[in-house]
């Protein structure tokens, strides 16, 4: 005799109002988003307050704990001969360090692109401090970490900058032109900057395999970030993209951020449907006979008995146009309120939990468009991404991140992303817009 589930059953109701009440409280589920994200209401400006209140406090405390470990050098070594003139290079070193770091290949190296323009930590705005200061706290051997400044000179610098000057490897890059040079527009910049941080670490480090380009808003999110880091290196990406690897599509890059509120059933990808249907299928699959077997069975099965469920399991899988009794309707009814509540509760809240466990469970697929905070550069393909870097030319309909989604199409590498995300988006006041943010698209 076929179990019938309670479709209709207050359990059923029960469930999707527990879903929808989670959705609407936690963090980036589909009612949660809708609130906050999409329309702004009166509790944003309390919100942004209070983070910017704690930004000022992270920001203090990392200023003066840099000050205090000033007077120890981290670094004391960077490759680089002057005499050598390097294709597209229009970088300079600061304070280029005595000596020199040669035949090293499994450094990983931390860079940090930031701009001298509102960098005040009495602001609130110094967020490059909080980063170093985390990668500080627990750092690694085997990473370096160089900063690249972007459009800055000697003059109006804050405090905060004079202090990561001397703790750190600084490349000028992006330097303001002359008055008598052409005007370049924002976007163009930005991308300049991009690139020329790139040049100048790759040419600064020869034997270097892995760049991470981090914004000086993305901090990493666990204080365990350098295990996660090296772990997704050697045990994924290095046995799937050896660095003497000859492969025709290669990796031009792998992103290790993507905003939270745009990874959603309400942004989807074929990625994300195709593991909303599995997951589905697979807990109805599970939550249908495991009912079956534990639930409307009084009595302890017989190991006989166990086994035809178990045939009847598979046949059931096999067999799909024969499911036409009553119990499979109602099995294909669960399917699609499993699906609800997995869109209510939200991809990264259900995936991501799992995921973040080990290493070894991160997805890497390729990248949706949209934002590069953090990204892992190849020492074996960075030649071939500046050289399409220096064929386009970016404005403010065609930005970097727009760019970087041509460059799968028109060269033959391709673009990945890792989730779930190994930093997060700390910066509430955008430098290019001149204005704070919805405080609850941080993530």
């Amino acid at each position: 005799m076929d179990v019938i589930f309670p479709v209709a059953s207050p359990i059923v109701i029960e469930d999707l109002l527990n879903a929808c009440w989670i959705s609407y409280w936690q963090p980036y589920g589909l009612l949660f988003n809708l609130k906050h994200v999409i329309w702004e209401d009166e509790s944003v400006e309390f919100v942004r307050e209070s983070i910017i209140a704690e930004h000022k406090e992270q920001q203090k405390l990392a200023v003066e704990w840099m000050e205090d470990v000033i007077t120890n050098p981290i670094y004391d070594y960077i490759h680089s001969n002057s005499a050598v003139a390097k294709p597209f290079s229009a970088y300079t070193l600061l304070n280029r360090p005595r000596q020199t770091l040669l035949n090293i290949t499994d450094h990983i190296v931390i860079s940090i692109l930031y701009g001298k323009q509102d960098t005040d930590h009495r602001e609130g705005k110094f967020y490059i401090g909080q980063i170093l200061y985390h990668l500080l706290r627990y750092h690694h051997p085997r990473f370096l970490i160089t900063l690249c400044e972007n459009n800055n000179t000697n003059e109006d610098i804050s405090h905060g900058i004079n202090v990561i000057r001397n703790l750190f490897p600084v490349f000028i890059v992006n330097s303001v032109p002359k008055p008598s040079a052409p005007d370049v527009n924002t976007y163009e910049r930005e991308k300049q900057a991009h690139l020329q941080c790139i040049l100048a670490n790759f040419q600064s480090f020869p034997n270097l395999n892995h760049l991470l380009l981090l914004q000086d808003d993305a901090e990493p999110i666990s204080k365990d970030f350098t295990y996660q880091l090296t772990r997704l290196i050697d045990d994924r990406v290095q046995q799937q993209w050896p660095s003497n690897s000859r492969q025709k599509q290669q990796p031009a890059f792998i992103k290790i951020y993507h905003p939270r509120w745009l990874i959603s059933y309400l942004n989807p990808s074929i990625y994300l449907i195709i593991q909303l249907l599995t997951t589905s299928f697979l807990l109805t699959f599970i939550g249908y006979y495991s009912y079956k077997i534990l639930i409307k069975r009084r009595t302890p099965l017989k190991s006989t008995e166990h086994q035809l469920c178990l045939r009847l399991a598979f046949r059931n899988i096999i067999f799909l146009p024969r499911m036409v009794t009553r119990t499979r309707i109602c099995c294909l009814a669960y399917f699609f309120l499993i699906i609800i509540i997995l869109i209510l509760i939200d991809h990264t809240n259900f995936a991501w939990s799992w995921r973040s466990l080990h290493p070894s469970l991160y997805a890497i697929y390729p990248a949706p468009s949209c934002c590069l905070p953090g990204v892992l550069y190849f020492g074996q393909t960075y030649t071939q991404v500046v050289d399409y870097l220096n064929q386009v030319e970016c404005h403010r309909k065609y930005a970097i991140d727009t760019a970087f989604d041509d460059l799968p199409r028109r060269t033959n590498l391709r673009t990945y992303l890792v989730e779930p995300n190994l930093v997060h988006h700390i910066g509430l006041y955008s430098r290019l817009r001149r204005s704070y943010i919805n405080p609850f698209l941080l993530d």
